[in-house]
Parts: C-alpha cells; structure tokens; sequence
C-alpha cells in the first residue's frame, strides 16, 4: 500500500506524545509499506524540507497560522483547534504536497479537512483523544468555552462520520466516540500507545553506573523519574512531586529527576534532591539512572506514553489509576497509587522487572511501536481489501491491537 497521513507535528525527532505516537506507527506500517508524512511545522522550523527517517518519507510545510493560532490560544482568545479551518483553506497547497494514488489516507483531527481532498478509497481518522473531553477536562481558559466546546464537537464529529476508520488509543476512547458520535464498532479500532523498542531497553550494569555518575547521582540513591512535555497535567504533576511528594523523603536518599519540556515549569527551583534535564530526544541516559518512573497524572487525554517507555527500561512504575488508562494488561507490572500515596508508596523503593532479575514482560513487548504499527497496516489492509476486521486477537467488531 501507499499510505499517506498528514499531521500537525512535525513528528521526527518525536519529542513528546503526539510525535511518538504518529511516528511510532509511521515506522511500523512502513516495514511494509510505503509511507509519506505530511507535517505542518511553524515558519521558524530549520528542519529539511523532504527528509527519509526510518522507512519514512517527512514531508514538512511551514504554515505562519499555526504560530498565530497558538498565540490565540495562549492569549485565551481562541482555542488552537481553529487552525482546522485554516488548514482546509489551503487543502488544494497541502494535498499536493503528498503525490501519488495514495490507497489510505491518515489524518489528525485539524487536518481532516484533507478527506475532501483525497482519492484515496480509505479514509482514516488518527484520534490522540477524544477531544471535546480532554477540552472540558482540562477547562480550557479561552472566551467563552461552551461555544468553542460546540465548535470542538462538530469538527471531531464531522471527523468521524467522514472516515472509514478511527484509530483510538484505548477501549474507553472507543467507547467515547460510539456515545457522542455514533461511531459502529467496525469503524473503531483501539491501537495504544507505545514506546519505542528501536531506543528503549533495559540497561547493562556499566551503563546503568555510567548513566548515574553523570547525573551526579550517588550509588545508594533512589531515583524517582518523571519524563512529560509541557503541557498543563504534567505541569501541574511536577508541581505536585516537588511542593507535595518529595520533600520528605529527600533526606531519606531519594531522588527526583524531571525531564522533558515540563522541565520549564521547575526553572529556578534549587531542591538539594531535585534534578532537571531540559527536552532531549535522548531518553535512554535517563531510563538508565532511574530506578522507578512516575506517572501522578490525574487529567490529560488518550493514554500516557512514559508509562510502557519506563516498563521497557527496567523501572519499576508508580501511577495513578487514570494514568494507567489504556493500559489494562500493563496493571500486573505497575504500583497503583492514588497522588497523595506517592510518597508512601516510593518509601517502598519499589523494583521493576530488571532489578528483580526477570524478562522484558510479555504485555509490554506487546506494545513496542514497530509491532502496532504492522498490526494497524493488517487492519488497514483488511478494511482497505473487504475482508474481515477483526485481525487475530482483537476484540471481537473492533479489530483492536
């Protein structure tokens, strides 16, 4: 097949959720197929024009509304769900922009526009949450928020009932779009996140003690791990983990080490237990020092991808209940605790799979990026082809990977 997708990110190096997951499934469906991303990058992006990474052709357009949309948003004028309209204005520019008789045409909520564009017979909408609900659960601050929900619920509606197939990251996400939108369960397919098997692995004791030492980070040390992108719940985690969780076990020899764009968040903050690393498209150094992952999200939408990235890594993995949303088989390998048992529950000094000397557990070598993605490209094909949806052991209507 030729797959064409189209995505508001620019998805290589994939730095946080939205990134990983597009290019995390691009990866795995071109293992067999061809596949060309269209990426919409800001006017400041110094990134190639047309670039191949990984089997995968980037196609990267620079739009100056993207950036005007987001200073909307921050402004609290408008949400940055309205560069969908932009985006469909210049439908005929961007459509050109991905060449050939595409066989399936994959698409994020603002760039479905592209529908109306397309011959490709296979219409898929790419849905990293159900929208409206992460808008309502996040109480977006923009003007007047019950008309944008509106705005917000046509436009994702419109998106589901033009594509021949909706690809969610969970059963409950899938459950959500039946309800609000009327989705059949044979247009639904549950494909989670993952983490990346190409970059994440359990480490080797040398690397492990080489990854500490660079950290300054001492070999009795308990190393607490909260990996996020810059985004209002990991923001507001941080803010928890450092005002609420760690104080009283710094003394204790814990460590808290915070990664990511929500690194922003703790500038200036000078805890002698705290650690901070900027945005790195480097994970590995990190996994390797830590010895638990942290995941005390209680908002956000689709699933968290530092959840199976940490599990793959060796750690041991502290998580609310909402943070394992997606992820029921993953439950066995986790520490379910609700934000105000983190601490109790990292006194513990909890051991992940690795240091209790075991394998890489079946379910989380399940959820490796490379092999959801060929199992989205057998689902696509079926679709595409007329033949059954429902691929060897998915949920029975939905074809769920």
């Amino acid at each position: 097949m030729l797959i064409h997708a189209a995505t508001d990110n620019d998805i290589h190096p994939p730095l946080f959720g939205a990134p990983q997951r597009t290019f995390g499934l691009m990866r795995g469906l071109a293992a067999r197929h061809e596949v060309r991303v269209l990426c919409m990058v800001p006017n400041r992006s110094a990134a190639a024009r047309e670039q191949t990474v990984a089997g995968v052709t980037l196609i990267r357009r620079r739009a100056w509304y993207t950036s005007a949309a987001w200073r909307l948003e921050t402004a609290g004028i408008a949400p940055m769900f309205v560069v969908a309209g932009w985006h469909r204005a210049a439908g005929k520019r961007l459509a050109g922009a991905l060449p050939g008789p595409a066989d399936a045409l994959l698409a994020d909520l603002h760039l479905t526009g592209l529908f109306e564009r397309t011959r490709a017979p296979l219409k898929v909408y790419t849905a990293h949450n159900v929208e409206l609900d992460h808008f309502r659960m996040t109480r977006s601050r923009v003007l007047l928020p019950g008309f944008w929900a509106g705005r917000l619920a046509r436009l994702e509606g419109r998106a589901v009932e033009r594509a021949d197939l909706t690809v969610v990251c969970s059963e409950s996400d899938a459950a959500r779009m039946q309800a609000l939108y009327g989705a059949e369960e044979r247009a639904l397919a549950v494909v989670p996140n993952g983490y990346d098997e190409t970059a994440v692995r359990a480490p080797s004791p040398g690397e492990r003690a080489a990854a500490r030492a660079a950290l300054g980070l001492g070999a009795a040390d308990y190393v607490a791990l909260f990996v996020g992108s810059d985004f209002p719940h990991n923001r507001e985690a941080a803010t928890f983990l450092v005002e609420r969780a760690l104080p009283a076990l710094g003394s204790a020899g814990f460590r808290l080490l915070v990664a990511g764009g929500v690194a922003r968040s703790l500038a200036g903050r000078r805890e002698p237990w705290l650690v901070v690393r900027p945005e790195t498209p480097d994970l590995a150094p990190l996994l390797h020092a830590a010895d638990c992952g942290l995941n005390p999200v209680t908002t956000g939408g689709g699933s968290n991808v530092k959840l199976p990235t940490c599990l793959a890594a060796g750690l041991a993995v502290i998580t609310t209940a909402f943070g394992l949303r997606g992820y029921p088989a993953l439950k066995p390998w986790v520490t379910v605790a609700e934000r105000e048992e983190t601490a109790e529950a990292l006194r513990a000094r909890p051991a992940g799979w690795l240091a209790r000397g075991l394998e890489l557990p079946a379910e989380v070598a399940e959820v490796a990026w490379g092999r959801l993605g060929q199992r989205l490209g057998e689902r696509l094909e079926a679709k595409l082809h007329g033949g059954s949806d429902v691929s060897a052991g998915s949920h029975p209507g939905r074809g769920s990977s």
